[in-house]
Order: C-alpha cells, then structure tokens, then sequence
C-alpha cells in the first residue's frame, strides 16, 4: 500500500506546495524564547508506536508531512523518534472533519501562530501553508478510510530541537499528520455526561481514571481553579455552566480559550442566549441548572456531576441540547448520533 500513498501524493501534488524541494530545518536562537513554561512535548514514541499498531494497514499509509517531506505514517515513525528525542518543547493544535471536510482549520493553525508568536519562533513557512498541507493531508486520507463514516483529526506540531553541537543553534522540526478520530473515550458521554471534581477542594474519585472513559468507564475530568479560587478550565477542555438561562463563562484571561469554545460562544449569539464571562468561585456550581464542556474531538459534552454532586434535572440539559442541535445544522452532520453508532451494541441519543 505505500505505492498507493506514493502514487496518490504524485496525482496529488499541487495541495502539498512545500514538498517539491528540500526543506533545511530553520535555526531558532534560543535568546529569543522568552517561555519555556508555555512549551508541550509531543508524544512520545511509545504512543507514536502504539498508534501504528492499532492502524489499519490502509491508515499505516496516511501521509505525513515533516520538514518539508511526505511520506507514509509507518515510515515517519523512526523520523519521529528522532524528532522527540531532540526536543526541547514546542507547540501543537489540532482540528477534525465532520463528512471529511475540515472544521475550522484556520483558526485553529492561527492559534498555534498565536503561540509560535509569543514565543517567538519561526518556522518559515506561513498560516495558509500550514492550511494548505493540513488541507491536503487530509482529502488524501480520507480516501484511505475503509468506513468513510470515520472522521479524522489532523496535527500541526511545531518543535524546538536542542542543537547538535556547543556552536550550533537549535533548529525547528515541523510536523504534520493525521489521525482517524477515537471516540471510544467520550462516545457514552453525550449520553450519560462527564464526572467532574476540583482537585483543589474534592480528591479524584475512588477507582475511576481521570481523562477519557475507555472500556466502558465514565469520563472523569479535573476542573481548575486560579490562586484566587476562582474557575478556570478542565483538562483539555473548556468548561461553562448555565444558571436562569444564561451561560456562565470563567474570565478567559485565565483560561486557554479553544476554537470549540469561540463556537460555542458564536451559536449562543444566533440562538440568542445570554453570556456572562466573569469570576466564579466553586460554590456557584451547586446552584446551576446544567454545565458543560467542549473541546475539539466532542464538540461539546453535557456534565452529569460535579464533585460526585448531580446537577440538574437531565443530562444533556435544555441549553446543552439546543448549542449541540445548531452545531449539527453548521456541519450538516448527526456527530453525536455518528459517534454513539461507533459503539459496540450502539446507543441513542434523546
């Protein structure tokens, strides 16, 4: 099959601008990195490892994009290791498609500039080349998937490698690919809700694993609090909770405001829902009449409790439902019913 993927990226040349000539990694003065605490590492080889061993072996040749070369998944992986092996930190983001068509990708390759900006890394190539090489990636792809119901996430990671030698500088390794989205970890959770705790005041819960709800377990998520006590945001995840009708929103100069959270917040404007971005200490969660959380690969996911507390009367809640139904109409796809489908024996969605 690497003859397939070959072949396609010749047919397919003109969506991968950048892979005609060769790609030197760009040297970073380290002097200009003002925020080593704001990096994130890339995945480790062992998951890199573990995710080729759950490919198909159509999805083994997913096309990959590093330093200005494409080639197939199964092949980037040594490159990869190497990659995580020099870094010192980075960047990444990530966007999903709903049919195969990317959601957002723009704003979501904007906010890695975002912080490529602040940290003040170049890597020579520009927001639309990153959309174009994303965009590309992801139609050939798709073409890959045996069930064209499966959707994909596609990563744009951008890494600081340490140098090589006392007199050189580090270099920039850019990388990106795609992924058929998992939705084993939060499917039964448009259903039956995310369990959330504030480590600051709750424990984590007794014999349930924090993060995604694999194997059938509940998703389990911690919700922030700032040095004041105020709340800020989940584990990857934006939070919100409703109170009469109106969405609370933590003040977001203290929080990492995600793409899915800006469409949130876009569909409560059309739908006519209220907003109130504020400061909002723990006890105001006991009060509220539903919550929420969203984030790229769900979209959006009803809270079923806080702090093994029940909120509301039904999970999803009236608000939940209504933000979830337009975001459907905007994608003009069911992805909640999709996702429930994708599980073993099914589930519906009221």
């Amino acid at each position: 099959m690497g003859s397939m993927a070959w072949t396609t990226l010749g047919d397919a040349q003109g969506r991968f601008p950048h892979t005609h000539e060769p790609f030197a990694r760009r040297r970073h003065d380290p002097r200009e990195n003002d925020d080593a605490a704001h990096s994130r590492r890339n995945h480790n080889d062992q998951d890199q490892e573990a995710r080729v061993r759950h490919m198909t072996s159509n999805q083994k040749d997913f096309l990959t994009f590093i330093n200005g070369r494409v080639m197939p998944y199964s092949e980037a992986i040594p490159v990869l290791r190497r990659i995580n092996a020099r870094s010192a930190g980075g960047y990444y983001d990530s966007a999903r498609t709903f049919g195969g068509k990317p959601f957002k990708i723009r704003q979501h390759i904007e906010r890695l500039f975002n912080g490529l900006a602040y940290s003040k890394i170049d890597t020579g190539l520009s927001i639309s080349d990153f959309e174009s090489i994303s965009t590309g990636l992801i139609e050939t792809n798709h073409s890959f998937l045996e069930d064209e119901g499966v959707e994909l996430t596609v990563t744009q990671t951008v890494t600081i490698s340490r140098p090589e030698s006392a007199d050189d500088l580090p270099g920039v390794d850019i990388a990106i690919y795609c992924e058929p989205l998992d939705v084993s970890g939060f499917a039964r959770s448009y259903v039956e809700g995310v369990h959330i705790y504030t480590p600051n005041t709750y424990p984590e819960p007794k014999g349930q694993s924090v993060g995604d709800g694999k194997s059938g377990a509940v998703q389990v998520l911690p919700l922030m609090s700032n040095a004041q006590g105020h709340i800020t945001e989940c584990r990857g995840a934006n939070f919100m909770f409703v109170t009469d009708g109106r969405i609370k929103l933590p003040d977001r100069s203290n929080v990492l405001p995600g793409v899915s959270m800006q469409t949130v917040l876009e569909i409560s404007d059309y739908l006519g829902i209220g907003v109130d971005e504020g400061l909002y200490n723990q006890g105001r969660l006991y009060d509220a009449d539903e919550a929420f959380v969203s984030s790229t690969r769900y979209c959006l996911l009803p809270v079923a409790t806080i702090n093994g507390y029940p909120l509301g009367n039904s999970v999803p809640g009236a608000l939940t439902n209504k933000i979830t139904s337009r975001w459907k109409e905007l994608v003009g796809v069911d992805f909640v019913q999709r996702t429930l489908d994708a599980l073993d024996g099914g589930l519906s969605h009221a």
